[in-house]
């Protein structure tokens, strides 16, 4: 029930956040609660509280695809004064305007926030809102997720190198428009070709693996072997490091003969998938020879005796040259 006091001119009604004095024992002294007798027994009629609730908050957001959406765990929250009166659930599209999604649980849980097609690939936030009976509030942080991209992605190569294990990269190619693979000679060794993308797949990935995949290579019409198996490798540098690469070994992509002259598209292992969903920076490359269902730098298929080098086109004359597709369900 309202609570009044008067202050000398006339009733005024206290709110939670009011601190009333008695005065007692020579001083005033600060009241929390006030007790009213109603014939029967004493009832508590206010209670003095300037204190937001406590806990709160989210602790995790994780991408649910079978909404498609986000499944958003929050914290409980309890007020040790007049006691929890809302608990909210807030969403922002800009970590600036926000709206309430709806009530939530005082005691913690879950709720299921699904995400419209337009709004895949973007950064969402959420928060809680708690408030006491008081009218003191409690606002958490801001925690945000990435939804998951839908749609096919072209990711075209920034740059492009060749490593000999004889000699390091091949300087000699300057900015021309090849790459090569396999066994060239004791001079120059066995060729892996190299494909930077920087940040490019991360800005589409955003976190997660497509579903599918594939990578595009061009082979070039001379030099070289007619016929080989490529296999493929990943990598996680920017650009062309200064010395040795250290590349993944255990994350390759392969696929049958490529002949000269001819543009293949090869499809993209899971393993391969998952490391776009970590790499900051993302490569690709070719291993110099495949044999049996192994990669290694010394055998190829398909080649005679001496040089087994390929020649593949570089960005420098096709763009399309190591272009990834990505597809995300």
């Amino acid at each position: 029930m309202p609570t009044y006091v008067h202050d000398g001119s006339g009733w005024q009604e206290l709110t939670g956040t009011d601190r009333p004095y008695v005065h007692a024992g020579g001083s005033f002294q600060g009241v929390t609660n006030i007790y009213a007798h109603n014939g029967s027994g004493w009832q508590q009629v206010y209670q003095y509280d300037n204190t937001g609730p406590t806990g709160g908050g989210i602790t995790s957001i994780s991408w649910n695809q079978s909404l498609p959406g986000f499944t958003v765990n929050y914290a409980s929250t309890s007020d040790a004064g007049s006691g929890v009166s809302s608990y909210d659930l807030q969403y922002s599209s800009n970590n600036s305007s926000w709206s309430t999604v709806t009530s939530i649980s005082t005691s913690g849980g879950s709720h299921s926030y699904s995400v419209s097609s337009g709004n895949r690939g973007n950064i969402h936030y959420f928060r809680t809102v708690a408030t006491d009976a008081a009218n003191n509030t409690t606002t958490s942080a801001a925690s945000s997720a990435y939804a998951k991209p839908l749609g096919t992605f072209y990711v075209t190569a920034t740059s492009h190198g060749t490593y000999g294990s004889t000699g390091g990269w091949r300087s000699d190619l300057g900015n021309i428009g090849s790459i090569f693979s396999g066994w060239i000679s004791s001079t120059y060794g066995y060729q892996y070709g190299h494909w930077f993308y920087g940040t490019s797949v991360a800005a589409v990935a955003k976190g997660y693996a497509p579903d599918s995949g594939t990578i595009r290579t061009y082979r070039s019409s001379a030099d070289g072997c007619s016929s080989a198996v490529v296999a493929f490798g990943t990598h996680d540098y920017a650009s062309q490091p200064s010395g040795a690469p250290a590349n993944d070994t255990t994350y390759y992509t392969t696929g049958t003969s490529q002949t000269q002259g001819n543009a293949r598209e090869f499809t993209l292992t899971s393993a391969t998938l998952g490391r776009i969903a970590v790499y900051s920076n993302f490569g690709m490359f070719m291993y110099p020879g495949y044999s049996n269902g192994t990669v290694d730098g010394t055998a190829s298929t398909s080649c005679g005796s001496g040089s087994t080098y390929r020649v593949f086109d570089s960005p420098f004359s096709d763009a399309n040259s190591g272009r990834l597709t990505l597809v995300y369900n």
